[in-house]
Order: structure tokens, then C-alpha cells, then sequence
């Protein structure tokens, strides 16, 4: 397993960790599927991309604009400020 690939599923664990916190059931996408986190509480739906850099392509915020508008979710990107953990709306 490459250092890459161990440190995005371990910011995607710490993102899975907080909005489990926050009263969410949290889904972790197997195989770096898109979105790689799909949070659930009641009339609310999350649809999280973990990016510690918070950088997406013009093609994976189509997608995840597209997907949210198709099942009524709010999607994110969750990226790091710091030490920070933010969480913010993609637009």
C-alpha cells in the first residue's frame, strides 16, 4: 500500500470519524469510488470528497453537483486547514 494511498484513507477516516460525531451514519466508498463519503442523518444527506489539498477537477465537481441534484444531497469537500478539518460546500 503506498504512503499516498494510506494517508487519503486516513484524512477519509478521521472526515468519517467527525461526521459520525455529528450524529451521521457514515458509508465509506470501497476502492476510491466518487463520492468517498456518503453521510445520512434524518432529511439530510452528505455527499463528501476528501481532499487534504481541497483541490477538485472541473470533472469531479460536475459529478458530485450532478449526483446531488439527482438524489437531493449537499455535497463537500472535506480538506485540511492546518491542522483543521474543514468542511466545505462545493458550488
Amino acid at each position: 500500500m503506498s504512503k499516498p494511498y494510506r494517508k487519503g484513507r486516513w484524512f477519509e477516516y478521521r472526515v468519517r470519524d467527525h461526521l459520525e460525531s455529528q450524529g451521521y451514519l457514515v458509508v465509506r466508498q470501497p476502492r476510491s469510488a466518487f463520492p468517498d463519503l456518503i453521510a445520512l442523518k434524518k432529511g439530510d444527506i452528505l455527499l463528501v470528497e476528501c481532499r487534504t489539498d481541497g483541490v477538485l477537477s472541473p470533472e469531479e465537481r460536475r459529478k458530485i453537483l450532478q449526483l446531488a441534484d439527482l438524489i437531493g444531497g449537499k455535497p463537500f469537500i472535506a480538506l485540511r486547514e492546518g491542522r483543521r478539518l474543514m468542511l466545505k460546500p462545493v458550488e
